[in-house]
C-alpha cells in the first residue's frame, strides 16, 4: 500500500511538472491579441495563421489595419472631418556638400546649366497651390520643403526614400507624389553637346569613352507608377494623367507612351501607392524653354490635379472635387484585398524571408490569375520566379559548403545573387548573400572564379600608349546624316588617295558570305533535312556606326551595325577617335 502510494505520488509529480512545461511552452508561443478594424478575407487570415513569429504577426496586422483605415474607410473618414493626406516627396535637394543632387552632383544640369530642382520647384509650387485649395486634402512633407512649396524658401535638403516612406506612414498618407524632370543620363550625355541627334563621344558608368549614335532628341512627359501597387490605383492614375496631358496638347515620351511601370523606380517599396512625375526633358533646349512658360506649367499641374481626383473617384468611389464629399460607389473588396496581399508579399521579401514571400504570391495567383487584375499581379509573378530560382542556387551553395567544395559554393552564391533582379525589393537578400560570400573565410578565399569572370565587365586599359593597329583589326566606321561613304572612310581611316579609292570600292560592293544550315524538305524521307549552305548578304551603309573587318586585300569580310561601341584602341581601329588607323600616315598625331 505504501509502495503504491509512493508510485502514485511520483506519477503525480511528473504529471504536474509536464503540465507546467506545456503551459509555459504554450504561453511563450501564444499568438498576440490581434484586433482588426474590419473583418478580413480568408486569404489574409490564412497567412496570419501560418505565421509563427509573434512580432511579424503584429507588424503585418498593423499593415492591414493601416490599409483599411486609409483606403477601405476613405469615405467614412472624410465624413468625420478627416482629410485625405498627400505626402509631397522632396525631389532630390541639397546634399551635405552644398551641391544640388539634380545638378552638379549628378552632372544632370539643364541646357542652361540649371539644376533639376529649379524646375521641380516651379511645378511643385503650382501643384501645391491647387491641392491646398481643396478643403478635403492635406499636403504634408518635410518642414523645409513645405516652406519651399509655400514660396517662403528656395532651399531644401535631400532625404532618403526610406525617410519619405516613414514620414508618409506616420502622416497616414493616401499617396506619395514626387515632382521630377527628366534628363539624358550621364551614361548617354554627349561631351560638349546638348541632347542633339548624331554620333557623339559619351561616357559609361566607369568613365570609359563610348561612341554612340543618338537617333532622336529626348522629349515628352513620363509618369512612373509603382509596380508594387497591386490595387491598380497608381497605374490607373498614370494612364489617366497621360490621357489628360495629351488632350491638353503635351507630348508623351516614347517609352510606354508616357506611363511607365518599372521596378527600377520602385524606391517607395514600403508605400506602393506612389507616383513620380517626369514632366519633360531639361536636356532638350526646346522643352526647357517650354518649362519656363507659366501657361505650360499650368497645363501640367491642372492635369496632375484633375487626374488624381478623377482616379480617386473611379477607384474608391469618393468625389472630393466639389464643396462637399460625395459617395459615388464602394471601393472594390478585391482591390483592397490585393493591396493587402501584395503589401504582405513585399514585407516578407524585403525582410529576406523569400519562402513566405513566395507563399503569399502564390496565394495572389491562386485567386486572381484569371481575373481582371492580371496586369497588377504580373510583376509579382516575376518576383516569385526570381526568388524560386535564387533559392535553388542558394540551397545548392549551402550543400556544397557542407561538403567543403568552397569554390563551387562560391559560384552558386554568386548565381543566387544574379538570379535576383536589381530591384530595391531584393536588397535584403542581396545583402544576405553578399555577407555569406565575404563573411565565410573558406568561401571568400576560394579562387575558382573571380568576380570579373562571373560577371564580365569587358574592361580594357584604354589609357596605355596608342600604336598603329594591324590591318585586320576591326574598324569603327561612323557615318553621319547625309555623309557620303567616301567621306566617312576618309575620316575613319585617313588613307592616301589610291587606298581611299580601293576602300570605297570595297565598301560599296560589300557582300558578306556566311555558311549556315539550310532546311530542305525531303519527299522521300517525308521530313526536313538540314545541310550546310552559303548565304550572301549585301551591306548597305546608312547613317550610324558600323564595325567592319577587312582581309589583307582590303575586301570587306564582315560588317555589323552598332548603336554604341567602346573606344578601345586595342580592340578597334579608327583615326578620327583612336588615332591608330593602319592606313594613316605614320607621321600623324597619335596621342589620345
Amino acid at each position: 500500500m505504501i509502495e503504491k502510494c509512493t508510485m502514485t505520488s511520483k506519477g503525480f509529480i511528473i504529471l504536474i511538472f509536464t503540465m507546467i512545461i506545456l503551459i509555459t511552452d504554450s504561453t511563450s508561443h501564444s499568438a498576440p491579441d490581434i484586433q482588426f478594424n474590419k473583418p478580413q478575407p480568408p486569404s489574409i487570415l490564412k497567412i496570419i495563421q501560418a505565421e509563427k513569429n509573434n512580432a511579424v504577426i503584429q507588424n503585418i496586422s498593423e499593415l492591414i489595419n493601416g490599409i483599411d483605415q486609409t483606403y477601405a474607410d476613405l469615405y467614412a473618414n472624410l465624413q468625420k472631418g478627416n482629410k485625405l493626406v498627400i505626402f509631397f516627396d522632396p525631389a532630390h535637394g541639397l546634399l551635405p556638400n552644398g551641391q544640388w543632387q539634380g545638378g552638379e552632383a549628378t552632372r544632370r544640369s539643364s541646357c542652361t546649366n540649371l539644376p533639376e530642382e529649379y524646375y521641380s520647384i516651379l511645378i511643385s509650387r503650382k501643384l501645391y497651390a491647387l491641392l491646398s485649395k481643396n478643403s478635403f486634402i492635406d499636403v504634408q512633407s518635410t518642414d523645409d520643403y513645405m516652406s519651399v512649396l509655400k514660396g517662403e524658401s528656395d532651399v531644401y535638403k535631400n532625404i532618403p526614400f526610406t525617410t519619405t516612406v516613414d514620414m508618409a506612414h506616420r502622416a497616414g498618407a493616401f499617396i506619395i507624389i514626387s515632382e521630377h524632370l527628366n534628363n539624358i543620363s550621364v551614361l548617354y550625355k554627349a561631351d560638349g553637346t546638348v541632347n542633339l541627334p548624331g554620333i557623339h563621344v559619351t561616357r559609361n558608368g566607369y568613365g570609359w569613352k563610348i561612341l554612340r549614335y543618338v537617333k532622336d532628341t529626348y522629349e515628352g512627359f513620363l509618369t512612373l507608377y509603382n509596380k508594387l501597387d497591386a490595387s491598380g490605383f497608381s497605374q490607373a492614375y498614370a494612364l489617366k494623367l497621360k490621357k489628360t496631358l495629351v488632350e491638353k496638347g503635351l507630348k508623351p515620351n516614347d517609352w510606354s507612351f508616357g506611363a511607365v511601370g518599372d521596378s527600377r523606380f520602385c524606391y517607395f517599396i514600403d508605400f506602393p501607392v506612389s507616383i513620380i512625375y517626369e514632366s519633360g526633358f531639361i536636356s532638350n533646349p526646346e522643352e526647357e524653354k517650354k518649362l519656363r512658360d507659366p501657361e505650360y506649367i499650368a497645363k501640367i499641374v491642372d492635369a496632375q490635379y484633375s487626374a488624381l481626383l478623377g482616379t480617386i473617384n473611379e477607384m474608391f468611389g469618393v468625389d472630393i472635387s466639389g464643396s462637399t464629399v460625395k459617395k459615388s460607389g464602394d471601393p472594390s473588396s478585391e482591390r483592397i484585398e490585393l493591396l493587402k496581399l501584395a503589401r504582405l508579399a513585399v514585407y516578407y521579401v524585403k525582410s529576406g524571408d523569400s519562402g513566405s514571400g513566395i507563399r503569399v504570391i502564390r496565394e495572389i495567383e491562386k485567386k486572381y490569375a484569371q481575373s481582371r487584375y492580371v496586369d497588377q499581379i504580373a510583376y509579382f509573378t516575376t518576383v516569385k520566379n526570381s526568388l524560386a530560382k535564387s533559392n535553388r542556387y542558394y540551397a545548392t551553395a549551402k550543400n556544397l559548403k557542407k561538403r567543403k567544395k568552397y569554390s563551387a559554393a562560391r559560384r552558386y552564391l554568386y548565381l543566387a545573387r544574379r538570379a535576383l533582379k536589381r530591384a530595391p525589393i531584393f536588397a535584403a537578400l542581396h545583402e544576405q548573400y553578399y555577407k555569406e560570400l565575404k563573411g565565410s573565410p573558406d568561401i571568400s578565399s576560394a579562387s575558382l572564379k573571380t568576380d570579373e569572370e562571373l560577371v564580365p565587365r569587358n574592361k580594357s586599359n584604354f589609357s596605355s600608349a596608342v600604336v598603329k593597329a594591324p590591318m585586320t583589326r576591326s574598324i569603327i566606321l561612323p557615318i553621319e546624316q547625309s555623309q557620303s561613304i567616301e567621306k566617312a572612310i576618309e575620316l575613319a581611316l585617313a588613307p592616301d588617295g589610291e587606298t581611299l579609292k580601293k576602300l570605297v570600292k570595297s565598301f560599296k560592293n560589300a557582300k558578306i558570305i556566311s555558311r549556315n544550315k539550310i532546311a530542305v524538305y525531303s519527299a522521300k524521307k517525308k521530313r526536313r533535312l538540314f545541310r550546310w549552305g552559303k548565304t550572301v548578304r549585301t551591306v548597305n551603309f546608312g547613317t550610324g556606326i558600323y564595325i567592319v573587318k577587312l582581309d589583307k586585300h582590303c575586301t570587306v569580310i564582315s560588317a555589323r551595325y552598332a548603336n554604341s561601341v567602346p573606344l578601345n584602341p586595342h580592340q578597334h581601329q579608327n583615326q578620327q577617335y583612336l588615332k591608330n588607323s593602319f592606313f594613316a600616315n605614320d607621321t600623324k598625331e597619335r596621342s589620345l
